[in-house]
């Protein structure tokens, strides 16, 4: 049995992404209501709250909860914040592995695994490259099919 975290890199990212674009709106939000000084403080302090709210309590907390668990027989994936969700698979019902990949999949973490499996697909988001690595080179010797 072997367990994968999500990769602190990427959230390090999108924490970084979405401050940027939380306070490209608020200033957006200040160029465009000069007009209505209290809709522009409003608006403002909306966008510049849900990103401080998104990154520096949400996402923290949902890396914190994220697990892959690999066992000889399936792989499991753990999410969830206020409510634990549980999403099994079992190996044998896999039809083949996409890797998802970006500019950003070597430094920050940002690796995806996408298992398609009769009736669905799994994602499994922010890997790190030695553990998408690892989790494909596994599921290849189990005789999992990797997609072009």
């Amino acid at each position: 049995m072997k367990t994968y975290y999500a990769d602190l890199q990427a959230m390090q990212l999108i924490q970084f992404i979405s401050m940027l674009t939380g306070g490209l709106l608020a200033l957006a939000a200040g160029l465009t209501l000069y007009r209505w000084p209290v809709v522009m403080w409003c608006a403002a302090g909306i966008c510049g709250g849900a990103a401080l709210l998104f990154s520096l309590l949400f996402l923290p907390l949902w890396f914190r909860q994220f697990s892959c668990i690999v066992t000889s027989s399936q792989i499991t994936r753990r999410t969830g914040i206020f409510f634990r969700r549980e999403q099994s698979v079992r190996l044998q019902t896999i039809q083949f592995v996409q890797i998802v990949t970006g500019p950003f999949d070597g430094r920050c973490g940002m690796n995806f695994i996408l298992l398609h499996v009769y009736g669905g697909r799994m994602l499994l988001p922010c890997l790190r490259q030695e553990d998408r690595i690892a989790l494909t080179e596994y599921l290849r010797a189990k005789g999992v099919y990797h997609a072009p």
